[in-house]
């Protein structure tokens, strides 16, 4: 039998969401055969929490529960036993205790089998009592341990809805999520495309013949494809970061740095600044910290009126965890928008500096990655005075 303390069985036993439950005609069918098969005017099927017993179905009373101190089913429990007898509950210098305790004088019998789940962690019991001293013959004990099985069995059916349910609402609310996701997707793409409709069908009309019309329009149509380009781009990572299987490896956050300016500082616009020791390595997965890095990285860039855009990053390690600072000098974020940008599609109808609305999809791309690679992100800000973004590992 597998070790355990009371706590931990406790804890397992609450999973099946079973004290306080409703009667069900499954278990109450139970209880009615072992009292008849035992010839008893009680049967249950008993669970014990810290301070009660509570009975999932019986036969012979009407109260649902009782104190832990009255219960023969705890100390049943505590004999570490599958099959308990006992003929003479008055003459048991344990269960007499008890016995009396539950208005018994010199006579009784109780019987039970324990309840387990499939790692032989006690669950409950079901027992059969009466207030004369008896005993079973071989049958009717194994007629006990198999309405026992039966009983297990339901318990098992019970953890496996529970655990169906509980996928099933993980199930609606991403469907909610990918609706409301898709909607907006639907209405955001319809801009640049139609921009870049327009465009063409001026091109092609014949009034237009003016080299540097035609030249304007061209580049227009250049900037309306990259940006459905971006918002394509953004939702393919969004869709990834969404499956990705995490892989931590050591790695030097200098050189990761160093990868993504390349990436997203080519032109040298922006000024990014390292404040941490050069050889510092850490343990993360770097395909996702690195998409999580260029998203803030270029947020601060694009968000940002300065002439010279500046990005300071830092890293400490405190007790084996990482905590890594983005700061930039940008537009700054007001306090009470700080839960809404990491949130699906939301934007905060502010034009970057190449005069360009963001897909909203950005930081809920941070927000995904950061969960799934243990790491918290904060936010301080101002507007008007920058933001620094703090990923801290769990």
């Amino acid at each position: 039998m597998i070790k355990f303390t009371e706590e931990q069985r406790l804890n397992i036993v609450d999973k099946y969401s079973l004290f306080d439950s409703e009667p069900e005609l499954e278990y109450d069918n139970i209880t009615f055969l072992a009292s008849k098969v035992c010839n008893t005017p009680i049967s249950t099927i008993t669970l014990v929490d810290e301070n009660r017993q509570w009975f999932k179905s019986k036969i012979g009373f009407t109260h649902n529960e009782n104190p832990k101190n009255l219960s023969f089913c705890a100390l049943s429990l505590s004999k570490n036993q599958d099959v308990l007898v006992v003929p003479n509950l008055m003459q048991d210098d344990e269960f007499s205790e008890i016995g009396k305790l539950n208005g018994l004088e010199k006579d009784g019998f109780y019987a039970s089998v324990t309840l387990y789940n499939e790692n032989k962690i006690p669950l409950g019991t079901l027992c059969v009592i009466d207030y004369e001293s008896k005993t079973l013959d071989q049958d009717q004990i194994k007629a006990l341990k198999i309405l026992g099985k039966q009983v297990e069995e339901l318990f098992k059916l019970r953890l496996k809805n529970i655990e169906l349910q509980k996928n099933f609402e993980e199930l609606s609310i991403k469907h909610q999520q990918l609706k409301k996701f898709s909607n907006t997707i639907s209405h955001d793409l319809q801009t640049p495309i139609n921009n870049i409709i327009s465009l063409i069908s001026l091109i092609n009309e014949e009034d237009v013949k003016e080299e540097t019309i035609i030249s304007e329009y061209l580049n227009l149509v250049v900037t309306s494809s990259q940006q459905l380009k971006d918002y394509v781009n953004k939702l393919l990572s969004y869709y990834t970061s969404d499956t990705i299987n995490v892989n931590k490896t050591p790695f030097r956050l200098a050189d990761l740095v160093s990868e993504i300016s390349q990436i997203v500082n080519s032109n040298n616009e922006a000024e990014i600044i390292t404040e941490f020791d050069k050889n510092l390595e850490i343990i993360s997965d770097k395909t996702a910290l690195s998409q999580i890095l260029i998203n803030i990285i270029s947020n601060g860039i694009k968000y940002n009126t300065t002439p010279k855009p500046i990005i300071k990053i830092t890293n400490n390690i405190i007790n084996h965890k990482s905590t890594i600072s983005i700061t930039d000098n940008g537009i700054g974020i007001d306090s009470k928008n700080f839960d809404a940008i990491f949130e699906n599609n939301i934007t905060l109808s502010q034009k970057d500096r190449y005069g360009n609305y963001g897909t909203g999809l950005g930081l809920s791309i941070v927000k995904n990655l950061t969960d799934k690679i243990d790491f918290d992100i904060n936010i301080a800000s101002e507007v008007g005075k920058g933001t620094t973004f703090t990923l801290v590992e769990k």
